[in-house]
Protein backbone atom coordinates (compact mmCIF):
# COMPACT_ATOMS: atom_id res chain seq x y z
CA UNK A 1 0.00 0.00 0.00
CA UNK A 2 1.17 3.39 -0.95
CA UNK A 3 0.23 6.41 1.31
CA UNK A 4 -1.05 9.84 -0.89
CA UNK A 5 -2.05 11.71 1.67
CA UNK A 6 -1.30 11.74 5.41
CA UNK A 7 -2.13 13.83 8.08
CA UNK A 8 -0.46 13.85 11.65
CA UNK A 9 -1.90 15.52 14.68
CA UNK A 10 -4.15 17.81 12.97
CA UNK A 11 -6.00 20.16 14.97
CA UNK A 12 -7.95 23.11 14.60
CA UNK A 13 -8.99 25.50 17.48
CA UNK A 14 -11.85 28.16 16.92
CA UNK A 15 -11.20 30.26 20.54
CA UNK A 16 -12.32 27.22 22.67
CA UNK A 17 -13.83 24.87 20.16
CA UNK A 18 -11.64 22.25 18.63
CA UNK A 19 -13.32 21.65 15.30
CA UNK A 20 -10.59 18.95 14.48
CA UNK A 21 -9.02 17.05 17.12
CA UNK A 22 -5.47 16.05 16.94
CA UNK A 23 -6.19 13.74 13.44
CA UNK A 24 -3.48 11.30 12.37
CA UNK A 25 -4.52 9.90 9.02
CA UNK A 26 -3.07 7.87 6.08
CA UNK A 27 -4.73 7.39 2.71
CA UNK A 28 -3.87 4.67 0.72
CA UNK A 29 -3.70 4.97 -2.92
CA UNK A 30 -5.95 2.06 -3.82
CA UNK A 31 -8.83 2.82 -1.80
CA UNK A 32 -12.14 4.87 -2.20
CA UNK A 33 -11.88 6.65 1.24
CA UNK A 34 -15.19 7.76 2.87
CA UNK A 35 -15.42 10.49 5.88
CA UNK A 36 -18.75 10.08 7.56
CA UNK A 37 -19.92 12.25 11.00
CA UNK A 38 -22.81 13.57 12.68
CA UNK A 39 -22.97 17.60 12.00
CA UNK A 40 -20.36 19.23 13.65
CA UNK A 41 -18.15 16.13 13.40
CA UNK A 42 -15.11 18.52 11.75
CA UNK A 43 -15.84 16.41 8.24
CA UNK A 44 -15.93 20.54 6.51
CA UNK A 45 -13.20 21.64 8.64
CA UNK A 46 -11.27 18.98 7.95
CA UNK A 47 -10.93 19.57 4.36
CA UNK A 48 -10.57 22.78 4.59
CA UNK A 49 -7.18 21.92 6.50
CA UNK A 50 -6.13 20.00 3.56
CA UNK A 51 -6.95 22.22 0.92
CA UNK A 52 -5.09 25.15 2.38
CA UNK A 53 -8.64 26.77 3.18
CA UNK A 54 -7.78 27.21 6.85
CA UNK A 55 -4.40 27.32 8.37
CA UNK A 56 -4.36 24.52 11.35
CA UNK A 57 -3.72 25.45 14.72
CA UNK A 58 -0.97 22.29 14.86
CA UNK A 59 -0.07 19.40 13.19
CA UNK A 60 1.27 18.50 9.43
CA UNK A 61 -0.30 17.57 6.27
CA UNK A 62 1.79 15.60 3.48
CA UNK A 63 0.83 15.26 0.16
CA UNK A 64 3.04 12.64 -2.31
CA UNK A 65 4.20 14.36 -5.49
CA UNK A 66 6.86 13.18 -7.82
CA UNK A 67 6.71 9.60 -5.91
CA UNK A 68 7.56 11.81 -2.46
CA UNK A 69 5.40 12.73 0.09
CA UNK A 70 5.60 16.52 0.74
CA UNK A 71 4.54 18.43 3.41
CA UNK A 72 2.35 20.53 2.49
CA UNK A 73 0.94 21.94 5.55
CA UNK A 74 0.77 25.85 4.94
CA UNK A 75 0.62 26.11 1.48
CA UNK A 76 -2.09 28.21 0.14
CA UNK A 77 -5.12 27.21 -1.65
CA UNK A 78 -3.19 27.53 -4.92
CA UNK A 79 -0.25 25.99 -3.99
CA UNK A 80 -1.51 22.81 -2.65
CA UNK A 81 -4.31 22.52 -5.92
CA UNK A 82 -0.74 22.59 -8.44
CA UNK A 83 1.03 19.88 -5.75
CA UNK A 84 -2.12 17.33 -6.88
CA UNK A 85 -4.78 18.10 -4.53
CA UNK A 86 -8.24 18.95 -5.76
CA UNK A 87 -11.82 19.26 -4.23
CA UNK A 88 -14.94 19.33 -5.34
CA UNK A 89 -17.92 21.20 -3.49
CA UNK A 90 -21.47 20.17 -2.73
CA UNK A 91 -22.79 23.48 -4.56
CA UNK A 92 -21.76 23.23 -8.11
CA UNK A 93 -18.83 25.56 -9.17
CA UNK A 94 -18.87 26.15 -13.11
CA UNK A 95 -18.89 29.02 -15.66
CA UNK A 96 -22.79 28.92 -15.95
CA UNK A 97 -22.57 30.84 -19.54
CA UNK A 98 -19.26 28.92 -20.71
CA UNK A 99 -20.01 25.71 -22.34
CA UNK A 100 -18.67 22.44 -20.98
CA UNK A 101 -15.39 22.51 -23.43
CA UNK A 102 -14.67 26.17 -22.43
CA UNK A 103 -14.88 25.44 -19.36
CA UNK A 104 -12.36 22.25 -19.06
CA UNK A 105 -10.12 24.72 -21.50
CA UNK A 106 -9.92 27.58 -19.17
CA UNK A 107 -9.57 25.19 -16.03
CA UNK A 108 -6.85 23.46 -17.38
CA UNK A 109 -4.79 26.66 -19.50
CA UNK A 110 -5.28 27.99 -15.57
CA UNK A 111 -3.41 24.71 -14.14
CA UNK A 112 -0.87 25.50 -16.54
CA UNK A 113 0.00 28.91 -15.52
CA UNK A 114 -0.31 29.98 -19.42
CA UNK A 115 -1.96 32.81 -20.65
CA UNK A 116 -5.64 32.81 -20.20
CA UNK A 117 -6.79 33.74 -23.78
CA UNK A 118 -8.66 30.29 -24.56
CA UNK A 119 -9.94 30.64 -27.97
CA UNK A 120 -5.81 31.21 -29.12
CA UNK A 121 -5.26 28.64 -27.02
CA UNK A 122 -7.85 26.00 -28.69
CA UNK A 123 -7.58 26.98 -32.10
CA UNK A 124 -3.76 26.18 -31.55
CA UNK A 125 -2.94 23.84 -28.88
CA UNK A 126 -3.17 20.17 -30.29
CA UNK A 127 -1.90 18.71 -26.90
CA UNK A 128 -4.75 21.12 -24.94
CA UNK A 129 -7.49 19.86 -26.92
CA UNK A 130 -6.34 16.09 -27.12
CA UNK A 131 -6.72 16.20 -22.72
CA UNK A 132 -9.87 18.08 -22.88
CA UNK A 133 -10.79 15.47 -25.48
CA UNK A 134 -9.86 12.84 -22.99
CA UNK A 135 -11.88 14.37 -19.81
CA UNK A 136 -14.81 14.55 -21.61
CA UNK A 137 -14.63 10.76 -22.69
CA UNK A 138 -13.62 9.82 -19.23
CA UNK A 139 -16.76 11.62 -17.58
CA UNK A 140 -19.07 10.52 -20.21
CA UNK A 141 -19.54 14.31 -21.59
CA UNK A 142 -18.51 14.10 -24.81
CA UNK A 143 -22.14 14.23 -26.64
CA UNK A 144 -22.48 17.59 -24.54
CA UNK A 145 -19.19 19.30 -24.67
CA UNK A 146 -20.71 22.87 -27.09
CA UNK A 147 -23.68 22.97 -24.48
CA UNK A 148 -23.19 25.85 -22.08
CA UNK A 149 -23.74 24.83 -18.81
CA UNK A 150 -26.45 26.66 -17.80
CA UNK A 151 -28.70 24.45 -19.80
CA UNK A 152 -27.24 21.23 -17.66
CA UNK A 153 -29.03 19.46 -15.80
CA UNK A 154 -27.63 19.00 -11.61
CA UNK A 155 -26.00 15.82 -12.13
CA UNK A 156 -24.55 16.52 -15.24
CA UNK A 157 -22.88 19.99 -14.30
CA UNK A 158 -21.98 17.70 -11.36
CA UNK A 159 -20.19 15.45 -13.90
CA UNK A 160 -18.69 18.31 -15.16
CA UNK A 161 -17.13 19.90 -11.79
CA UNK A 162 -15.68 16.46 -11.41
CA UNK A 163 -14.06 16.70 -14.76
CA UNK A 164 -12.77 20.71 -13.84
CA UNK A 165 -11.17 19.12 -10.84
CA UNK A 166 -9.32 15.94 -13.06
CA UNK A 167 -8.02 19.00 -15.28
CA UNK A 168 -5.03 19.17 -12.87
CA UNK A 169 -4.53 15.38 -12.91
CA UNK A 170 -4.48 15.28 -8.54
CA UNK A 171 -3.01 12.55 -6.90
CA UNK A 172 -6.29 12.94 -4.30
CA UNK A 173 -9.65 14.25 -5.24
CA UNK A 174 -11.80 15.14 -2.13
CA UNK A 175 -15.20 14.78 -3.14
CA UNK A 176 -17.73 16.87 -0.80
CA UNK A 177 -21.19 15.14 -0.79
CA UNK A 178 -21.19 14.45 -5.04
CA UNK A 179 -24.89 13.28 -4.70
CA UNK A 180 -26.05 16.34 -2.53
CA UNK A 181 -29.57 16.92 -3.99
CA UNK A 182 -29.20 14.21 -6.77
CA UNK A 183 -32.15 12.05 -7.64
CA UNK A 184 -32.00 8.42 -7.61
CA UNK A 185 -31.42 7.70 -11.33
CA UNK A 186 -28.70 10.93 -10.92
CA UNK A 187 -27.42 9.38 -7.42
CA UNK A 188 -26.64 5.97 -9.12
CA UNK A 189 -24.92 7.85 -12.46
CA UNK A 190 -22.32 9.61 -9.86
CA UNK A 191 -21.90 6.91 -8.05
CA UNK A 192 -20.72 4.78 -11.08
CA UNK A 193 -19.05 7.34 -12.59
CA UNK A 194 -16.56 7.61 -9.73
CA UNK A 195 -16.14 4.08 -9.49
CA UNK A 196 -15.14 3.91 -13.29
CA UNK A 197 -12.49 6.80 -11.93
CA UNK A 198 -11.06 4.81 -9.78
CA UNK A 199 -11.11 2.37 -11.65
CA UNK A 200 -9.19 4.13 -15.08
CA UNK A 201 -6.86 6.52 -13.03
CA UNK A 202 -4.18 6.59 -10.73
CA UNK A 203 -6.03 9.32 -8.58
CA UNK A 204 -7.57 8.63 -4.97
CA UNK A 205 -10.53 9.67 -3.84
CA UNK A 206 -11.91 10.86 -0.65
CA UNK A 207 -15.76 11.06 -0.22
CA UNK A 208 -17.65 12.70 2.57
CA UNK A 209 -21.46 11.85 2.13
CA UNK A 210 -24.58 12.17 3.72
CA UNK A 211 -26.44 9.16 2.15
CA UNK A 212 -25.59 5.75 3.47
CA UNK A 213 -26.29 3.62 0.62
CA UNK A 214 -23.83 5.87 -1.48
CA UNK A 215 -21.29 5.22 1.62
CA UNK A 216 -21.69 1.54 1.79
CA UNK A 217 -22.14 1.24 -1.98
CA UNK A 218 -18.55 2.77 -3.08
CA UNK A 219 -16.24 2.59 -0.13
CA UNK A 220 -13.18 0.53 0.60
CA UNK A 221 -12.79 2.02 3.97
CA UNK A 222 -14.78 4.25 6.13
CA UNK A 223 -13.47 7.10 8.97
CA UNK A 224 -15.72 8.18 11.06
CA UNK A 225 -15.45 11.46 12.66
CA UNK A 226 -16.87 12.59 15.81
CA UNK A 227 -16.70 16.10 17.82
CA UNK A 228 -13.60 16.64 15.59
CA UNK A 229 -11.54 13.23 16.27
CA UNK A 230 -11.32 10.02 14.86
CA UNK A 231 -13.96 7.76 16.10
CA UNK A 232 -13.57 4.93 14.21
CA UNK A 233 -11.66 3.57 11.18
CA UNK A 234 -11.66 0.58 9.02
CA UNK A 235 -13.62 -1.69 6.32
CA UNK A 236 -17.58 -0.93 5.43
CA UNK A 237 -18.57 -4.05 7.34
CA UNK A 238 -16.54 -3.42 10.46
CA UNK A 239 -17.15 0.16 10.97
CA UNK A 240 -21.07 0.65 10.19
CA UNK A 241 -21.50 -2.04 12.83
CA UNK A 242 -19.07 -0.63 15.74
CA UNK A 243 -21.56 0.24 18.65
CA UNK A 244 -19.61 3.77 19.09
CA UNK A 245 -20.89 4.29 14.99
CA UNK A 246 -24.14 3.99 15.86
CA UNK A 247 -24.71 5.53 18.71
CA UNK A 248 -23.20 9.01 17.29
CA UNK A 249 -23.84 8.21 13.63
CA UNK A 250 -26.66 5.88 12.36
CA UNK A 251 -28.67 6.58 15.53
CA UNK A 252 -28.50 10.71 14.04
CA UNK A 253 -31.04 11.95 11.51
CA UNK A 254 -28.04 14.11 9.89
CA UNK A 255 -24.73 13.17 8.99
Amino acid sequence: MTTVLETEDLRKQFGDLVAVDDVSLAFDGDDITSIIGPNGAGKTTFYNLLTGVLEPTAGEIWLRKDGDLREITDAPPHEVARSGLSRSYQVTNVFEKLTIRENLQVARIAHDGRTLDVRSRSATDEALNARIDELLELTGLTEQAEIRCDALSHGEKRSVEIALALAIEPTVFLLDEPTAGMNPTETREIVSLIRDLDEELETTFVVTEHDMDVVTDISDRIVVLAEGAVLADGEPRDVLTDERVTEAYLGSEAV
